[in-house]
């Protein structure tokens, strides 16, 4: 390997600038054949005092007496605070406000460096005021103590010069997470900076980050971060009242994962019962359950506190052994009071007795209770009678024989269902959420999120937690379906009597107004909760408007429409999140024990949404193992009634715009990036931005990393629709299945109807007719590619040509484009996008086409393609990819005028040989032409350019211009073997942050020193 010695390079550095000249500083050295140099990191920085990480891999040879006094001297250096150094890889990394060249000459003195990296970094001392206006980054936690000396495979000093920096020992090793947090800070929906961030911030983060098992430990290290940064501990969001209810509610979660308590009063003589209960426990152990078994006539005492805090969710078999058993009725007094107290769930089952004799007195009940009278307290008796009537006074199930071990499989399932939902990570956190200091006003809450998510199933748990702390609750399910049904006027009679407790109320409209409806609550504790509300106006009218509601009043609502709680006063809906991926697979299992392959797709495809996934796992969980991979299949063609009934009336609730948009999205864009499905849509005279906007204001559509993304019971449920529009492909408006699309080609049949092809061609091999696209009038979009992209090509194949194209056509992509040209008939004046890679084209047609609104062009790898004169029609033009067009000679008139143009791709272009002038193309940005081997001849770049990539070029020099380029980040000549010299200006680049340089090997950059 050839060896870099630092103090070759000496005396070219010190006639650089120092990086303290100026605000927009990133030194660069070259790469010296085989010496990597890179530098990464931002383009601008206004702060006074600059911190830099220096990288350097050096060749000590493993001496670790050389490697030692690196360590030593480095240190000793002036701004240098922490320094470390890998011994395995030889890797040294030097932090602090420092000089290049005085790190490389010390270095220098000890042994060689093969490369070197510079990266400008944040201050590492940052006075109170910036850290709380955000300039606080990873980078800049205290330096860790830990892991000194060279024991080891790396050495780390931390150094400071002039004062020594004390790091929080919460605050030590917590260098990733406190990363985490930052990054997460930043990707907020709106970025917010430290000083900013709220309790709901750090519990979002906290129910990403972590499990229960590790909250705690991470909460005291977050927020002794925050307090080393200036956060005091009032203003501490991991110190706040939110925060500590999460942690205790994980602290639950973690004691009762996994617990359901089982009751039963057995006599043992009963054979049915001893067998039923048997069977509960062997289900709940199959589910993964633990059963915490309690046979209340054998136990003399039953310490709530001990045993029932296990877990809030239990089973209770119920029979006429209770009657018989004094000790099982206190027991069960007990138990109905905790219930009552602590919110444990019982699921009743009756055997061999009904609800209904136990609230009547009947049977067993009616001649034993009695005779206790004589020897038992009256209101001992009572206690048993309250405890049985509240018992009985649950839902719950009958027992029947030969139905047991169905039965004991139900109820277990169920069970499991409301023991997720009771450890539900969205009901711990918007429960600790709702737990702050009581405000001055009414408590307005939104939750909210997508059909089927599990909206309904959480705010009723809410309701139920709440409801004990307030005078008066009203809960109403399906709100939008019941004004639908009743009407809104019936709806506000309903929520008065409820609130007055009257049946009948002789109160008229004026009687209702807010200041009457305030004084007359005004000192009582009042809780409602609206579920699924779908229109703000209506809920303000079954209300009497919101304004009567003030302090201890409190207001839940649920809805899938953002706005429409916007609309309520919800100040900041708690969004539900999908199910993780341990949830959906738990969830999965509670149908299916073995069949792991099928649970992964059966989580794919229900997108971590609850209802749509228990709806999947229960109808494949009834077929055959070998039948259900195929049977998911058809489900997801013809999905289910209850998922098109919870997604449909989201569906119809949008206007022609979104409508369309959306079914586009469904069939075509899903996982698309935004801004290229925007583009292509706007040209379909859709308002494309605007209405992705209501879809995800709906909750039909998400962004993620800017790209569309679409549940896929959504998305399948859309492609649905378009296949109900006609039995027959050739009539529908939207078409993506292969089968389909083949046999609308194949046979000519297709209609005006059709707006839209996405053909994977991957496997497929047909010939098309001359007039395939004849009847085709409204044909917007076309698209044939190939996913497979292992060595199968595209074989559409059009042996007697193509008559013409729809003129409609927006999107025009067909990979593989079997003919030399595109018809002549076709008038390309709609087009946005024609992307034709590895096309067997020469030229796109003959003569001059109006290309007015084309945006981007890609005929990259038509290896023919010898004519791009048709380009200088496309005044609009933002995006030309010509890479590997290896019979490509001249572009020189096709992009001269192309004011638009952002990118130009002609990397491997071998066959070109010089390009014009490009000093007026203001808005281009990159330029690739790499692999260009006989371009000798680059007259000017464009002013505003920010990436050139010239690997491999025979150029000898760069043209002066490029000295003109202030904007320039990436520079590649990499393997440019006749490239001679730089011009100064890129050695003194300011704004270059990437300059490759490797395999220059004519590069002269001053004498070597030894």
């Amino acid at each position: 390997m050839f060896l870099w010695n630092p103090k070759d390079c000496i005396s070219d550095l010190a006639n650089r600038p120092d990086p303290d000249d100026g605000p927009r500083r990133s030194t660069v050295i070259g790469k010296f054949r085989n010496a990597a140099v890179k530098e990464f990191g931002p383009k601008d920085t206004s702060v006074d005092k600059t911190n830099y990480q220096i990288v350097l891999e050096l060749d000590t040879r493993g001496d670790k007496s050389i490697q030692k006094k690196v360590m030593e001297k480095v240190s000793a250096l002036s701004g240098v605070y922490d320094v470390s150094l890998d011994t395995e890889t030889d890797t040294l990394i030097i932090k602090g406000d420092t000089k290049l060249h005085m790190v490389v000459e010390e270095v220098g003195n000890y042994c060689d460096c093969i490369s070197a990296n510079m990266s400008i970094m944040q201050p590492e001392k940052e006075d109170e005021k910036s850290v709380l206006e955000g300039k606080v980054s990873a980078g800049n936690l205290p330096p860790s103590t830990s892991g000194s000396g060279d024991s080891g495979s790396e050495i780390n000093t931390p150094v400071v010069s002039g004062k020594s920096i004390i790091t929080p020992p919460n605050v030590r090793n917590l260098d990733m997470y406190w990363y985490s947090f930052q990054n997460f800070l930043d990707q907020r929906k709106r970025p917010l900076t430290l000083s900013g961030c709220t309790a709901k911030d750090a519990i979002d983060f906290l129910c990403m980050r972590q499990t229960s098992a590790n909250a705690e430990v991470l909460v005291r290290g977050l927020s002794a971060a925050c307090e080393a940064y200036g956060i005091t501990p009032k203003e501490n969001p991991f110190r706040s009242l939110p925060v500590i209810t999460y942690l205790k509610e994980t602290r639950r979660i973690t004691r009762e994962a996994d617990c359901v308590l089982v009751f039963w009063c057995s006599d043992n003589l009963d054979e049915d019962e001893t067998h039923f209960v048997e069977a509960i426990l062997k289900e709940l152990l199959e589910q993964g359950v633990t059963p915490l078994t309690y046979s209340l006539s054998q136990r003399e005492n039953l310490d709530e506190k001990m045993m029932l805090y296990r877990s809030n969710v239990g089973i209770m078999v119920v029979s006429n052994s209770f009657a018989y058993s004094r000790q099982s009725l206190d027991h069960l007094v007990a138990i109905m009071e905790y219930c009552k107290a602590k919110h444990l769930v019982i699921t009743p089952l009756y055997l061999k007795v009904t609800p209904s004799e136990i609230l009547g007195w009947e049977g067993r009940f009616e001649q034993v209770l009695p005779s206790y009278s004589d020897f038992v307290q009256a209101d001992r008796i009572q206690k048993w009678k309250a405890a049985l009537t509240d018992m009985a006074s649950i839902d719950g199930h009958q027992w029947s024989k030969g139905s047991q071990f169905m039965l004991a499989k139900k109820v277990v399932r169920n069970t499991c269902f409301r023991l997720d939902l009771k450890n539900n990570k969205n009901l711990v956190r918007i429960l600790a959420l709702l737990n702050h200091p009581q405000p001055l006003d009414a408590e307005i809450e939104g939750i909210w999120g997508m059909a089927g998510i599990g909206k309904t199933s959480i705010a009723r748990e809410i309701f139920e937690i709440l409801a004990p702390q307030y005078d008066l609750c009203y809960f109403l399910q399906d709100f939008h379906r019941m004004c639908k049904s009743k009407g809104l006027r019936q709806m506000r009679d309903d929520f008065l009597s409820k609130v007055f407790r009257e049946e009948k109320l002789g109160i008229g409209a004026c009687d209702t107004k807010p200041s009457f409806m305030r004084e007359w609550f005004q000192k009582r504790a009042i809780l409602v909760v609206l579920d699924d509300v779908s229109n703000a106006r209506d809920a303000e009218y079954v209300f009497g408007g919101f304004s009567w509601f003030s302090r201890g009043h409190r207001i839940i609502l649920t809805s899938r429409s953002k706005q429409v709680l916007v609309q309520c006063k919800v100040k900041e809906p708690y969004e539900i999140q999908k199910l993780y991926e341990f949830e959906s697979s738990r969830l999965c299992k509670r149908y299916l024990k073995e069949e792991s392959a099928i649970i992964s797709e059966l989580m794919s495809c229900s997108s971590g949404i609850p209802l749509a996934l228990k709806v999947l796992v229960s109808s494949v969980s009834e077929q055959h193992v070998n039948d259900m991979k195929e049977h998911l299949q058809s489900l997801r063609i013809n999905p289910p009634t209850k998922i098109q009934e919870a997604f449909r009336r989201s569906f119809d609730g949008l206007d022609e715009n979104g409508k369309n948009l959306f079914l586009d999205l469904a069939c075509f864009f899903n996982g698309e990036n935004k801004d290229h499905v925007v583009q292509l849509l706007d040209a379909c005279s859709f308002f494309t931005y605007l209405g992705i906007c209501d879809l995800i204001d709906e909750s039909l559509i998400s962004l993620l990393d800017n790209k569309i993304e679409i549940p896929i019971p959504f998305q399948d449920i859309g492609r649905f629709i378009v296949h109900e529009e006609d039995m027959d492909p050739c009539e529908r408006s939207r078409l993506w299945d292969s089968n389909d699309i083949i046999d609308v080609l194949t046979n000519n049949s297709g209609t005006e109807a059709i707006e839209g092809i996405f053909l994977d061609a991957s496997d497929l091999t047909c010939e098309l007719s001359p007039t395939v696209f004849s009847n085709m009038y409204r044909l917007r979009l076309l698209k044939f590619y190939c996913s497979n992209t292992s060595g199968y090509q595209c074989k559409l194949s059009l042996p007697q040509g193509l008559d013409t194209l729809p003129d409609e056509l927006r999107l025009l992509h067909w990979e593989h484009y079997p003919l030399d040209n595109l018809p002549q008939k076709f008038i390309p004046e709609n087009l946005v996008e024609i992307n034709m890679p590895y096309s067997n084209m020469e030229k796109l047609w003959e003569g001059k086409k109006n290309l007015e609104k084309l945006k981007k062009i890609k005929l990259s790898h038509s290896r023919k393609l010898t004519d791009v004169l048709m380009l200088s029609e496309a005044m609009n033009l933002e995006h030309i990819d010509l890479e590997g067009c290896t019979s490509l000679i001249d572009a020189s008139t096709s992009i001269t005028h192309l004011g638009k143009l952002v990118s130009l791709n002609m990397k491997d272009c071998c066959r070109l040989q010089s390009l014009p002038s490009m000093v007026d193309l203001t808005s281009l940005k990159v330029v690739n032409l790499s692999g260009c081997s006989e371009l000798e001849d680059i007259q000017g770049f464009p002013p505003n350019l920010e990436e050139l990539y010239l690997a491999g070029t025979p150029l000898r020099e760069l043209p002066f211009s490029v000295e003109d380029l202030s904007e320039l980040s990436t520079l590649d000549l990499e393997n440019c073997v006749r490239l001679q010299k730089l011009p100064s200006g890129v050695r003194n680049s300011r704004s270059i942050v990437n300059l490759k340089l490797s395999g220059c090997t004519s590069l002269e950059l001053g004498k070597r020193k030894r």
